[in-house]
Formats: structure tokens, C-alpha cells, sequence
């Protein structure tokens, strides 16, 4: 049930979703309060042109982005540690295992583990049952039949397939440092607006992480300030939206794990 709640109540949040419960609103209220139908008007136009601007977008995501930057050099580590929502399963009609856009999580993930900066990966990632069709693997076992397609060796690697959010993540993989007596600093691969709320886990946990992001969005949106510019980020982009969702999804994320003590 806690799950449950975690994954239905956000989204009720989100932009698109307010603006949705104030256009309702507005409809059920036309008639007998117009002016504050139009109120209700007024805040769903707001609403979307601000999610859907450039610089709000921007700004939004950078704020996040911006916080751990990749490491110049690459050190050396004990292992490189891949976090998951970056694929989907292979089902009718898809012909094999997919990337999402966060898939640059287990590309750079393999990527790192070629170019020789630890001796293992660590691939973490479940499956939520109901929002996935049933007798569905752990995603993590899709990550890796991605990796060794990659190159990369599967007795180098160890799976995380049951974490359903970043604190099993973090659970999880110390679980498996302990098992297979793996110790020292570890890479973390995630998405880089994802990166504050993981590096918080991880450190509550006592773990050592070397931040190693990916999977950038700001530099989609980032535009020069010229009228040009600025007269198209007026009209509201969809891309930007998911941008805006994204952003105020890991604040939203930030707060409850605090709230929780997981911080």
C-alpha cells in the first residue's frame, strides 16, 4: 500500500495534472460562479505556458543537473554501481530489450567498465508488479543482457533485481558489497537530475560514492537569451513539460525521503 501511494499520489502534482483539476473545475463551476471559472481558466493557461517555457525548464532541471558534475579524470574505483528505470522489457512487438531516454544509465554504466574503472558492476533494478505485465524479470537482468552485448563480462557482474525505488537501490547494493566483500569507493551511474537524491542514500548509508552522472537534460533546453529565443519559449513545449514534471518530481522525491529519514 505504501508503494502504491508513493507511485499514485505525485502525479496528482504534476503540471499537467493541475491544470487538468483546474480545468474541471472551471467546467463545473461555468454556470453558477463564472468568475471563478475564469480564476480556474486563468491558472490551467498559467500553469501550462510556465511548465512549457524554455527558461522555466531550464532553470528547473539545471538546479539539479549542476549539483555533481562528471568527475575530470575518472578515478578508479571498486565498482560501478548502475541504477535503474532505464529499460523496458522485451514484449510483443518490441523484437528485444529497449532503452529508455534515461538508457545512457547502462551505456555509460558498460562504457566506464570497459575503459577499466572497476572490476565489477553492479546493476540494481526491479519491477513493480502491477505496472508491469506479469512473469516480467527484474530489470536489472535486463540491464544486463544489455551489458554483456556491450562487452562486459557476466561473472563481472552482480544484479540487484527486486529495489523498487532509490532507497531499495541503495539497501540493496550494500547488501550485495557485503556478500561478495567488495570494499572501497564506488562509481554512481545515474541520471544526472537523479544524482542529489541517490548520493544522499547512498551516503546515509555509509557508503562511498563517486558521482559519476549522466543522461543530461538541460543542455536540450538551454537557449541564448536573444527575442528570438525568448518569443519562442512563450509557446509551450511538451518536451518541456516532461522537463518541468521531471525536475519537480525529484524535488517532490527529496522532500518524502527526508520526511522519511531516508536523508
Amino acid at each position: 500500500m505504501d508503494l502504491l501511494l508513493s507511485k499514485l499520489l505525485p502525479p496528482l502534482l504534476y503540471p499537467l495534472s493541475l491544470a487538468c483539476w483546474a480545468l474541471v473545475f472551471a467546467i463545473v463551476r461555468f454556470w453558477r460562479a463564472p468568475k471563478q471559472a475564469a480564476i480556474a481558466l486563468v491558472i490551467a493557461l498559467g500553469i501550462l505556458l510556465l511548465s512549457g517555457n524554455d527558461y522555466v525548464a531550464a532553470a528547473l532541471i539545471a538546479s539539479l543537473e549542476r549539483q555533481y558534475l562528471p568527475p575530470d579524470p575518472m578515478p578508479k574505483a571498486a565498482a560501478i554501481v548502475v541504477l535503474g528505470g532505464a529499460v523496458v522489457p522485451q514484449s510483443a512487438p518490441r523484437p528485444w530489450i529497449e532503452v529508455t531516454e534515461k538508457g545512457d544509465r547502462i551505456l555509460y554504466g558498460a562504457h566506464l567498465f570497459r575503459q577499466g574503472y572497476a572490476p565489477h558492476l553492479i546493476l540494481s533494478g526491479g519491477r513493480i508488479d502491477w505496472l508491469s505485465e506479469p512473469f516480467q524479470r527484474g530489470e536489472a537482468t535486463d540491464m544486463a543482457e544489455i551489458a554483456t552485448t556491450c562487452g562486459v563480462p557476466m561473472d563481472k557482474i552482480l544484479l540487484d533485481t527486486t529495489s523498487l525505488n532509490t532507497y531499495e537501490n541503495a539497501v540493496n547494493v550494500k547488501a550485495l558489497l557485503e556478500k561478495h566483500s567488495i570494499q572501497g569507493e564506488l562509481l554512481l551511474v545515474t541520471s544526472a537530475y537523479h544524482m542529489p537524491r541517490a548520493v544522499a542514500i547512498f551516503h546515509r548509508l555509509g557508503m562511498n560514492i563517486i558521482p559519476a552522472p549522466t543522461d543530461y537534460r538541460y543542455p536540450s533546453i538551454a537557449r541564448s537569451p536573444t527575442w528570438q529565443n525568448l518569443f519562442l519559449s512563450l509557446i509551450p513545449n511538451p518536451y518541456n513539460v516532461d522537463i518541468t514534471t521531471i525536475a519537480l518530481r525529484e524535488y517532490q522525491g527529496l522532500l518524502i525521503y527526508r520526511l522519511r529519514g531516508w536523508l
